[in-house]
């Protein structure tokens, strides 16, 4: 098709041309341009089709072989395959092209027949000859010359019943009976032996095969491929019943059954594969490097079998088993034949209790991270629903969310956000907030306490968020109600580690800096000093415990973080400054100034992480100024140097020396030696001095107009261009920081409990040896883990009416807490849970993370079971968007129902108007 006259061509218009006029290279050239052979026209045929069904069209066939066409290709409205298509052309050139690829199904059914039944059936004088070269073709490559057709007629009998091919048939005949499986005795009461007999005595045909004789595996498997389901049933209850009393008959059956079971997930012979299910066989077994059945009936889409196997009471599945990555990875294939259905497999393997959701392949990679990876949106949200952990980490370090889009991942989130079913008015409302796919769930076959080692129990829960806080497409997800809850549980139990610290911290920090001034000032309060001095050495006592406890839970890592290396550093100053030296007073002075920026820099980030929104917004606009700073004072830094060369060779003239002074001193007074840029270090401190604003040019002299341009370059350049371009980079992080100061908060706390979190479990699964032992390991799960720790079953619930207070599910009866009116008056209670399991959950109040420390250490407001308004409204205000929506979809239905109902009417009224007329 010619586009407007332009002399442009419609690919796939001149794909179709070209098949027509046999023109081989404008076909191939069409491929190349983006023509698609697969694509069907109207009457719902494709090139790929047509090429296969003309004779001649081998290389158009190996053409579109090459550009990815299916071999097993199926036309899904006449459910045709390929093969059927190629047999049509009776043209060797065709099928050759096509069975040249490998994997080709040849005894793939159309209405019944297979290729060489249809060949068969369709035989003429006239076509003889390419017949039988396609015959020939079919039977080299494996197609089964016993295939039956609905009159259970084999392909050899339709040639001994063709009385036009007389001078054919002889060699067609030799054809199929040099095949050794061939049996000419097994159907229609062996009309085939008998007819050969008749018209051709002088061959020497097959034995003749008994019904009462020898059934064999081989015997078994033509059966089956043949599709007679039927006779192999009777024949393989014979062959079970004549090899009874043999003693290894579970290795005789394991070994000629597993074959059999094999071929029919293959082909999809439900029946067959039943009776050989039956028959007791070992389905956990495979050949070596060959696929388990489990695994082949994933592989082929056979849902029967695969639901059969999964309800199989012996199944065993491998600990790298990777049933759910298979079959995400041919969701969007065509089906191979009526029994595949992938999709179906699919919904299979969630269902089973046999498969883990989040279960790691060879690579470390999760199923949901091949739903990602194949974009297929419909399986990233069924496995969401179904709780697939979001925060798997490969052996590439990737998560499954990496490449996930925010709208469909924050449209998740919603939907973990629900309510009990009460109206909002009542005190008894509850927004019900599931955490399931941001807790790891273990297997059941990995949840039993006792034999759960530390790895598997001291899990990282905050590598998903910390993830969602580094990347700027998913950070403001940070503020969704499911991420800012979860914070805050998190919070909760590590909270308590950070108050303490900072209450020890602050202590040290008050006492090291009193006790310097005093000890430098010589303060007349000499026991005030010593007292303070005591109190300093328990702090640096305090630290060497800290670090020494941090350097033995997760040793690998800690001298990667500069944090680490500058509290090592303080403890060393710490100890020098406070203890009584022997070296020079300005030594101590500059040791004592050095250990109370360290102190001073310490306590600023401690304080920085504080959960208060204005401080975490002050601390992240001191941080960001600093790294933009930085970062542009490194590359304009080339101009400071450029600059300071220049004052250095233009101000910096060498000095008159005193007669019998050493050499190289200077004559000059050392107040003004600054300002004559004779010494390169301080020209260069000058030169960024002055870079502020601040030039002494009175002290500066200019020998010539050189100098001074040189100088106005540099005040135009670097003091009013370069200097208010730093400012203003400054004044732009900041305003854009106030911008997001909810959200920076939420980032700033993401962060603050990932270094804890890191610290209490190291990272790729190398936990210190304090944290194998008791009791340590049980404070770290109680501080650490949330799940299944503090939420048995990965949920809570907020009462937005009744203060906001966090409930939790409740599994153990004797730590019950009734929930009244005062929370002063909750005590024990032995109520029984409830073994319905229709009934109402039983829920508590949400615990402190330590039960012998108060409820106000878990919190720094005090109040550790109720959560912050902001996160209720915003929990209210997006489930009153999803009752909205819901409303609004209902009353779509509602329309669409009335409309058809009236177009219905509409019909019905005209078809009489018509009856009347």
């Amino acid at each position: 098709m010619d586009l407007g006259g332009c002399g442009f061509l419609d690919p796939q218009a001149q794909l179709g041309a070209a098949l027509a006029k046999r023109d081989l290279r404008e076909f191939q050239t069409a491929l190349d341009a983006g023509a698609q052979p697969t694509l069907p026209d109207e009457q719902q045929l494709c090139i790929y089709e047509k090429a296969l069904a003309t004779p001649g069209c081998g290389e158009f066939i190996r053409a579109c072989l090459s550009r990815g066409c299916n071999v097993n290709h199926i036309n899904h409205k006449h459910n045709k395959a390929a093969i059927s298509y190629a047999a049509d052309s009776r043209d060797a050139s065709n099928l050759a092209a096509l069975l040249s690829q490998p994997n080709v199904q040849v005894d793939r059914k159309y209405g019944q027949l297979t290729a060489l039944n249809s060949l068969a059936n369709n035989l003429t004088a006239d076509n003889a000859g390419q017949v039988r070269e396609c015959m020939r073709l079919l039977l080299a490559y494996g197609a089964s010359p016993n295939a039956v057709d609905q009159r259970e007629m084999t392909p050899l009998h339709h040639v001994l019943k063709n009385n036009k091919i007389s001078d054919a048939k002889l060699e067609l005949v030799q054809l199929f009976l040099a095949q050794p499986q061939l049996d000419i005795d097994s159907y229609r009461n062996g009309q085939v032996r008998q007819l050969l007999q008749a018209q051709y005595p002088e061959l020497q045909l097959p034995a003749q095969r008994e019904s009462s004789g020898e059934i064999d595996a081989e015997r078994l498997l033509r059966y089956l491929r043949d599709g007679d389901e039927s006779q192999f049933e009777q024949l393989l209850a014979e062959h079970q019943l004549n090899n009874s009393n043999k003693d290894n008959l579970r290795n005789v059956m394991q070994e000629q059954y597993q074959p059999l079971l094999h071929e029919s997930i293959k082909l999809g012979k439900h029946r067959a594969f039943d009776a050989l299910l039956n028959t007791g066989l070992n389905i956990n077994s495979c050949a070596s490097g060959a696929a388990t059945p489990v695994e082949l009936a994933v592989i082929w889409g056979n849902w029967h079998a695969l639901q059969q196997l999964l309800q199989h009471p012996e199944l065993k599945l491998a600990a790298r088993c990777s049933l759910l990555h298979a079959v995400i990875s041919r969701l969007e294939e065509p089906p191979l034949d009526h029994y595949c259905d992938h999709q179906r497999c699919f919904e299979l393997l969630l269902a089973s209790e046999h498969v883990d959701i989040n279960a790691q392949d060879a690579s470390g990679q999760v199923p949901l991270y091949y739903a990602v990876k194949y974009r297929n949106e419909q399986a990233v949200q069924t496995l969401l629903r179904h709780g697939a952990y979001i925060g798997g980490v490969s052996s590439f370090k990737e998560l499954p969310i990496q490449h996930m889009t925010p709208e469909l991942l924050e449209q998740h989130f919603d939907a973990c956000i629900t309510t009990n079913a009460q109206k909002p008015g009542v005190q008894d409302f509850e927004i019900i907030i599931n955490y399931m796919n941001l807790m790891r769930r273990e297997h059941a076959e990995q949840q039993s306490p006792r034999k759960a080692s530390p790895k598997q129990q001291l899990l990282d829960e905050m590598t998903p968020i910390a993830y969602i806080a580094e990347s700027k497409e998913l950070r403001h997800l940070l503020q969704h109600p499911l991420i800012s809850s979860f914070l805050f549980l998190k919070w909760h139990r590590l909270s308590v580690i950070f108050y303490l610290n900072f209450l020890f911290y602050t202590f040290f920090t008050v006492s090291i800096i009193t006790h310097t001034l005093l000890k430098f000032h010589e303060s007349e309060y000499k026991a005030l000093t010593a007292l303070f001095g005591l109190c300093s050495l328990i702090g640096i006592i305090y630290l060497i415990l800290r670090e020494a406890l941090q350097l033995i839970m997760s040793s690998w890592r800690y001298f990667r973080s500069v944090t680490n290396i500058m509290e090592l550093a303080l403890i060393v100053l710490s100890i020098l400054t406070v203890i009584e030296s022997s070296y020079d007073k300005e030594t101590q002075r500059v040791l004592a100034v050095f250990t109370i920026l360290l102190v001073s820099v310490e306590f600023c980030l401690l304080v920085g992480s504080l959960p208060v929104q204005s401080i975490s917004t002050h601390m992240l606009m001191l941080r960001s100024v600093c790294s933009s700073f930085i970062k542009c004072f490194g590359l304009y830094s080339i101009f400071v140097v450029t600059f300071t060369l220049c004052f250095y060779i233009l101000f910096g003239k060498p000095q008159e020396q005193v007669p019998g002074s050493n050499p190289g001193k200077e004559q000059k007074s050392e107040d003004g030696r600054f300002n004559t840029f004779s010494v390169p270090i301080e020209a260069l401190i000058k030169t960024i001095v002055m870079l502020t604003g601040e030039f002494d040019a009175g002290d500066i002299k200019f020998d010539s107009y050189f100098t001074y341009f040189i100088f106005l370059l540099f005040v135009f350049f670097m003091t009013i261009v370069l200097f208010n371009l730093l400012n203003g980079l400054a004044v732009s992080d900041t305003q854009a920081i106030k911008a997001q100061a909810e959200l920076n908060g939420a980032i700033c706390r993401t962060y603050t409990l990932l270094r804890y979190e890191q610290v209490l479990t190291g990272r790729a699964g190398r936990i210190g040896l304090i944290v194998n032992s008791e009791p340590f390991r049980t404070i770290c799960q109680r501080l650490l883990n949330i799940y299944p720790n503090c939420l048995p079953v990965r949920q809570i619930s907020i009462l937005p009416n009744d203060g906001n207070k966090v409930l939790i599910p409740f599994t153990d009866v004797y730590e019950l807490k009734e929930l009244g009116n005062d929370a002063g008056k909750s005590k024990a209670s032995f109520k029984p849970l409830a073994t319905n399991a229709a009934a109402e959950q039983q829920k508590k109040l949400l615990d402190p993370p330590l039960k012998f420390m108060s409820c106000c250490c878990s919190y720094f407001a005090g109040k550790c079971s109720t959560i912050d308004s902001r996160t209720v409204k915003l929990a209210l205000a997006l489930i009153d968007q999803k009752c909205c929506a819901e409303a609004r979809r209902k009353r779509e239905q509602f329309t669409e129902r009335r409309l058809q109902q009236i177009e219905e009417k509409l019909d019905a009224l005209l078809q009489l108007y018509q009856k009347q007329n």
